[in-house]
């Protein structure tokens, strides 16, 4: 009959040249041992808790990429597999060592870190990241959070921070707003001096509009010390040098373009005026600083 060789190739049985001939003394039991040791060191390869761990771990991850492929119908199969896989990693000692913040400001660091409630050396794989991303996304400053984990032992956390659009003066308060005209709390607006101020009732909802206007008017722009929100309707530019434009409550960026040719052809803002009035589209009205005294 063919022999097997145990990890070989098939071959086919071989005359035995010696046949006949007497064994050697010992020798069936010598062989015996042979074939034992030659076995001993096909089937076993010494491995560690840990290595198994991380094969356990890789050849359940490509699992879970082929059971993806299957669509919602594979969902519960996932979630089990990923809970074993998380276990397998736990149980191997794959602890929290090190996180990483990205995309946080220095004004907002200490806030964020402030709202972690997880600790150093805690295993990994176990950590819930949808309530670290909740957590963080808890905080003022930030708009919205992602949050991964850099295996061995590594948490990712990156931040978009909600745009810091003015100062918002009002009720003898003064705040910090976003780009929505909401409020960011842990933000001390006596800090952001370099940020346009805001001022009256209802400002803070129609701040961005105006600013983008501005902002296409550098010029303008770094005249400007205030914006002031009259009747919750229509804005006031107040200068730096005290003096006031009044824009109407429709077509703002229209009375602005009126305003760029008067600046360019008339210099009107060195003029001394202390009012420079754009209400009316058809009429402009302004009055000399020196007007209350004459």
């Amino acid at each position: 009959m063919p022999a097997i060789v145990r990890g070989g190739r098939r071959q086919t049985a071989q005359p035995n040249k010696g046949a006949g001939k007497a064994a050697p003394k010992g020798g069936a039991r010598g062989g015996g041992r042979k074939a034992q040791a030659t076995h001993s060191r096909i089937g076993s390869v010494p491995m560690s808790n840990e290595l198994i761990g991380w094969l356990a771990f890789g050849g359940l991850a490509t699992l879970m990429s082929v059971v993806l492929l299957t669509g919602g119908r594979a969902e519960m199969l996932q979630a089990s597999v990923a809970s074993f896989v998380d276990g397998r990693i736990a149980a191997v000692g794959v602890n929290l060592q090190k996180m990483r913040l990205v995309g946080v400001s220095e004004a907002a660091s200490a806030d964020i870190k402030k709202a972690l409630t997880f600790e150093r050396g805690q295993p990994i794989a176990l950590m819930d990241l949808e309530k670290v991303r909740q957590d963080v996304e808890a905080v003022g400053w930030v708009k919205s959070a992602v949050v991964r984990r850099q295996f061995p032992d590594g948490l990712i956390i990156t931040v978009t921070e909600r745009p810091r659009l003015a100062v918002w003066q009002h009720n003898n308060r003064v705040v910090v707003i976003d780009d929505k005209g909401q409020i960011i709390p842990e933000a001390n607006a006596h800090t952001f001096t370099d940020l346009p101020l805001i001022v009256g009732e209802g400002a803070n909802e129609q701040a961005a509009q105006v600013l983008e206007l501005l902002r296409a008017r550098p010029e303008l722009l770094t005249r400007t010390e205030a914006l002031i929100r009259v009747n919750t309707r229509r804005w006031d530019v107040r200068l730096k040098n005290g003096a006031i434009i009044k824009l109407p409550a429709l077509n703002e960026d229209e009375a602005l373009n009126r305003l760029d040719a008067l600046i360019v052809q008339k210099r009107i803002l060195d003029q001394g005026f202390a009012v420079i009035d754009l209400l009316d589209p058809n009429t402009l009205v302004v009055v000399p600083l020196n007007a209350g005294n004459a």
